[in-house]
């Protein structure tokens, strides 16, 4: 049994031999306990998983469930569980699929099972995200990845960070889900995780797809079937199929986008991804002027989205109507085509601004300020507790022994009750970092985060770098149009500068109209590559008063980076002020790289 446990690694490498030798030891099954035998199913499900054996996976899911009794031990049970919702999420079935996966939680966090806890919170997250409950999922998300911090699994952060991409791609937030997904892919190469860098591949191609970078999709689906070299199972080619196959359609490639989805079609998939697949054949099909096939094809697909309740009113089953309403303009049913074509646009319209409240903005900022927050309160205790286990180097044996494991319990104890604080006083968590108007990190906070920063930093060229921006005239604005505009004018300002940095940067409010980013691992080159997209985001943006009228904002960016000669903060503040306040003489709207 042991043997079972300590082989998870060996399967993410190469989970193709270890099948092999778990097939073996299975056909002598009868030399085995039963707990030992269960062991086994779920390493040959987790296997079958990697190898995208899927038949196979459910049928050994379907096994262990059989053989599972009170007394089974309630990690396999977790285990099991956490699969079988897999299962039922791949058969489209998600509201099943969501309970197996609270359930399997529950049992996980009443036993103490950390890891499995948190392995299935990241598939519930993912499970509500296709359903388009974003703010649940991004909420779930959240947890999994304080979960995932604590206990220090890279692994785990990996599948964290690769979820993260999979959602913000569903939200159209594409630069963050690259970047998660890139994330995701890094630690994934380092660990020698060859199913799982397949899969941060496709998820970085499905994105390309998303932002129309057609080109970039096809390099990277192409890929991806370059990859999954891993395995023997052909049928795992038919999500490099799926993927080719929409970008071709969407790039207009209809000759080759249906010879590619009908080799999809042909392989063992996913039936809501067959439905994406009939949908854009009908598409090709009405542009081709192949009416009766394109019929056809949308009735498949609507066949298969009648059998997924969980979908009905989702972008996915929405999408139907429009295909529908240009079949009906090709053949000349000019009124039904406009009035099915308004009633579609009419509820898509509704979708958008239900999954764009300010309230998911706000979530989604939020998790990721308490997620670097988190991050560095974590980080330094970790730090302080390998500072004494060096110390505890230099005594006796038995004082040695004595110091490690009070090191380790406290370790223990004070990640979980960073943990437990965290979950427990989120809220006033974030309301002590957070500025209440802008919704970004407070002053206070900001210039705690960059002194730190500022102690680590060794002083080279590209550590560090800083942003002072404010917006370009200001008083005029709560002159001209009132404060509770201006104060709108704040939050939007806030928002879209949260929406133009990178993962990992840090944005503050730290008075009246004035903000300062702070840019990890950044020259000044790099920094004004940043502000001027930044500034250019903002000057687009339209700001509309209480009258309707339309107004335009700009504002005036300040940059310093820090280098061998200045390595303090007040000299790095001061200098991106004074290169603000040249921005200012300049003429405003501009962006300026502090000079001697």
């Amino acid at each position: 049994m042991e043997h079972f446990k300590a082989i998870g690694n060996d399967i993410n490498r190469n989970p193709h031999p270890v099948y092999q030798q778990l097939l073996a030891i299975e056909s002598n099954k009868q030399a085995l306990s039963d707990e030992a035998y269960l062991w086994l199913l779920y390493r040959k499900a987790h296997a079958e998983d990697l190898l995208y054996f899927h038949k196979e996976f459910e049928q050994t899911v379907a096994a262990a469930k059989a053989l599972i009794t009170d007394q089974t031990s309630p990690e396999i049970r977790a285990h099991i569980g956490i699969y079988s919702g897999v299962v039922a999420e791949r058969q489209g079935q998600y509201g099943q699929a969501i309970a197996s996966l609270r359930a399997a939680m529950a049992l996980a966090k009443n036993e103490n099972l950390n890891y499995a806890y948190t392995w299935g919170k990241q598939h519930l997250a993912y499970s509500l995200s296709l359903t388009e409950l974003y703010e649940t999922s991004l909420s779930d998300l959240q947890e999994a990845y304080v979960e995932a911090f604590a206990m220090d699994d890279h692994f785990l952060i990996a599948v964290i960070n690769e979820t993260y991409g999979a959602v913000y791609g569903y939200m159209n937030e594409y630069d963050k889900s690259i970047e998660y997904y890139n994330r995701a892919l890094d630690t994934y190469e380092r660990l020698g995780y060859r199913p799982f860098v397949a899969e941060a591949i496709y998820g970085l191609a499905s994105t390309y797809r998303y932002m129309k970078q057609y080109d970039k999709a096809i390099a990277k689906f192409n890929l991806y079937l370059k990859r999954i070299n891993y395995t023997t199972n052909r049928d795992i080619s038919y999500f490099g199929a799926y993927g080719l196959g929409m970008t071709y359609a969407e790039q207009g490639n209809c000759a080759k986008a249906i010879a590619t989805i009908d080799n999809a079609l042909m392989l063992n998939g996913q039936i809501d991804y067959d439905a994406e697949l009939y949908k854009q054949k009908a598409s090709c099909f009405i542009k081709q002027g192949k009416l009766e096939e394109a019929e056809e094809n949308i009735v498949r697909a609507e066949q298969i989205f009648a059998k997924m309740p969980e979908l009905a009113g989702t972008t996915w089953t929405l999408e139907n109507k429009k295909i529908r309403a240009a079949l009906l303009y090709a053949r000349g049913q000019y009124q039904q085509s406009y009035q099915l074509l308004k009633d579609y646009y009419e509820a898509y319209s509704s979708l958008l601004i239900s999954n764009s409240t300010r309230q998911l903005i706000r979530v989604r900022a939020a998790m990721e300020l308490e997620r670097q927050s988190v991050e560095l309160s974590l980080l330094e205790q970790r730090s302080r507790v390998q500072s004494l286990q060096q110390a505890s180097k230099e005594q006796s044996t038995w004082q040695q022994i004595t110091i490690t494991a009070g090191v380790a319990t406290a370790l223990v104890l004070a990640l979980t009750i960073a943990v437990v604080l965290y979950l427990k006083n989120k809220r006033i968590y974030e309301l002590s970092i957070t500025d209440p108007l802008s919704g970004v990190f407070n002053r206070r906070y900001v210039f705690e985060y960059l002194d730190k920063l500022i102690a680590t930093s060794h002083g080279r060229n590209g550590d560090l770098a800083i942003l002072l921006f404010d917006i370009d005239n200001f008083k005029q604005v709560n002159d001209n149009y009132g404060h509770p505009f201006g104060d709108e004018v704040i939050y939007r300002v806030s928002q879209i500068a949260q929406d133009t940095l990178r993962v990992g940067d840090v944005l503050g409010r730290i008075g009246g109209e004035e903000f300062l980013c702070i840019l990890p691992r950044t020259d000044a080159e790099q920094a004004e590559t940043i502000a001027k997209r930044l500034a250019a985001n903002i000057q687009q943006a339209l700001f509309t008063n209480e009258s309707g009228q339309q107004i335009t904002i700009t504002c005036s960016v300040g940059i310093s980076a820090i280098d061998s000669s200045m390595q303090d903060r007040a000299t790095l503040y001061v200098q991106s002020d004074k290169a603000l306040y040249q921005a200012k003489m300049n003429g405003k709207n501009q962006v300026v790289i502090f000079q001697e």
